[in-house]
């Protein structure tokens, strides 16, 4: 399984466009949902023909892992249909259909649970079809699995980090050395994806006994204040170093080889990254600096800490003594398991930036020997034709044809779901100032904790923005880890996409700040300057006090 994949399948992408896997089937439902998070706007070719097949088997490999698929279903298949995930138009894509088979097989949880936490919202006529037939296996694998993966992810953590900083510190200095650095960046984010979806799916199951132990209890609304307050976990970690750097008391070398793989839209390896370009890094720098002591990343932990800390304890004395040891373990294994989804970020990422750094290196190479023009046409290539055993005769052709492409994608976007063949939505119609919803009717998502809070609104696609003030809402569509500062620096966030354990949700969690995802239009309908109040528990967004459209556009 860990070789390429070759097909000839007409719904596969082609050599000429890796970028769009063709669907057919109108029953099938799609979503760009929490996956945007991992690979955010639309890819280059290199960028989508590295992760393509690595996200796929890597998926597949957790599910059998845990029982819930077979070993014969570890396998790349050709029709779009059948995959977990693909690229349409460039930007990845989950199967909600093919989702929804994990949760309808997985004990414990459903197809519904599944649809509502990858994406905020089940739809009303979605029907669970569970089923026992994997219960056997499951009983047999999860337990070892979920045992092990704490020790695993650690283990690989550890094992990325020191091939990271190796990497970085003594760069590839040949085509054949950075060739084979792009490989093991390859291999390396398929073991760590792996791991990550493991991660990902058992913190989520987790959630659905958390909740289901607050409604046995009667106890309606703490699971939020349940699932925070987890002492060392990475982003914590990430937004007090910048403290700290901001704050003289870190030196920027040994900062850079902690989080240098962070930076804007971090996700697509055509980006730069802090260790590339620390101009982002300073704007957010300045912003830290200028906070008081108060803001203290230390004291926002030590705060959520106390928050769970208490919501355990009132959990355990409503359960009564029958149930308060079956309760004590959920909420163990809920403290073990929920850290890991950021870790199993963390680990992916830095092997993303591993051939990040591969692929600048090469497109030097090529370029020195006059196969391109400049070093940045390396994304318009794929990862089979950089490590095939003979590169392809035409590569200024081939990397002028998919950047063409790509360029066309960037001009649209997609909608937030649909059924069938996915439908081009143009940019200049849906970012047209008109185009925002006269309504000031509240905006609704999915609450994800952290009570109500009032303040100006700041609208931001980029995260390199210098524009966002301490305190201000922030409004996106979507987040990753190289969102994360902005987090500390805002009062609340509002996130189109995303459920209750998105990356969104779980950093704000532990920020102690209010938190409404999945709102699907929100950066449509607010506008930067609008005064709003965000409630993170009942899960709405109100506009106060609209901006003039003037003041907007000056």
């Amino acid at each position: 399984m860990g070789g390429e994949h070759v097909s000839s399948a007409v719904n596969r992408p082609g050599m000429a466009n890796p970028l769009h896997w063709v669907a057919t089937d109108p029953g099938v439902l799609w979503s760009p949902g929490n996956v945007s998070e991992a690979i955010p706007g639309v890819s280059t070719a290199l960028n989508w023909s590295f992760i393509d097949d690595a996200i796929e088997l890597a998926a597949r490999q957790a599910f059998a892992a845990m029982g819930v698929l077979t070993p014969g279903e570890v396998t790349l298949n050709d029709r779009a249909e059948d995959r977990f995930m693909v690229a349409f138009y460039g930007r990845t894509v989950a199967n909600i259909e093919a989702m929804r088979t994990i949760g309808d097989r997985m004990p414990g949880t459903s197809a519904n649970a599944v649809e509502a936490q990858l994406f905020g919202v089940v739809r009303p006529d979605a029907v669970n079809h569970s089923t026992l037939s994997r219960v056997p296996a499951i009983a047999l694998r999860m337990p070892r699995t979920a045992t092990r993966l704490k020790r695993d992810s650690l283990a690989l953590r550890a094992e990325i980090v020191a091939w990271w900083r190796d990497a970085v510190l003594s760069p590839p200095d040949s085509l054949p050395a950075a060739t084979a650095l792009l490989a093991e960046a390859r291999r390396r984010y398929t073991r760590a994806f792996s791991l990550g979806v493991l991660s990902s799916m058992l913190s989520q199951a987790l959630y659905d006994q958390v909740v289901l132990l607050v409604q046995g209890a009667d106890r309606p609304g703490p699971q939020h204040r349940l699932v925070t307050g987890y002492e060392g976990m990475l982003e914590t970690g990430l937004v007090t170093d910048l403290w700290d750097l901001a704050h003289d008391r870190l030196d920027r070398a040994t900062f850079l080889l902690r989080h240098g793989f962070h930076g804007p839209d971090e996700g697509q390896m055509d980006s730069r990254v802090w260790r590339e370009d620390t101009a982002p890094l300073e704007s957010q720098l300045r912003r830290f600096a200028a906070l008081g002591p108060e803001a203290h990343p230390a004291r926002a932990e030590a705060r959520q800490i106390a928050v769970r800390e208490a919501a355990e304890a009132e959990l355990l004395g409503a359960v009564g003594r029958l149930k308060a040891p079956g309760a004590k373990l959920v909420l163990k294994i809920a403290r073990t398991l929920v850290p890991l989804r950021e870790i199993g970020k963390a680990n992916y990422t830095q092997c993303l930036d591993g051939a990040r750094l591969a692929a600048r290196v090469i497109g030097r190479e090529l370029v020195a020997s006059g196969r391109l023009d400049n070093p940045e046409d390396v994304f318009g290539l794929t990862y089979g034709e950089l490590t095939a055993a003979r590169l392809p005769d035409d590569l200024r052709s081939l990397a002028a044809e998919r950047t063409a492409i790509r360029a066309d994608y960037l001009t649209t976007d997609l909608a937030d779901k649909w059924t069938g063949a996915p439908q081009r939505i143009p940019l200049a119609t849906a970012d047209r100032a008109d185009s925002w919803a006269a309504s000031d009717q509240p905006i609704t998502g999915e609450g994800v904790g952290g009570g109500t809070v009032t303040g100006r609104a700041r609208v931001v696609l980029d995260p390199a923005t210098e524009d966002l003030e301490p305190g201000e809402i922030l409004v996106c569509r979507s987040t990753d880890p190289g969102w994360t500062s902005l987090f500390h620096l805002a009062g609340g966030v509002a996130v189109d996409m995303g459920g209750t354990m998105s990356h969104a949700a779980i950093i704000a969690r532990e920020l102690g700040i209010p938190c409404l995802t999945c709102t699907v239009d929100g950066t449509r309908r607010v506008r930067t300057g609008d005064l709003v109040r965000l409630d993170g528990d009942a899960g709405s967004l109100a506009i106060l006090e609209r901006q003039g459209l003037e003041q907007q556009e000056q």
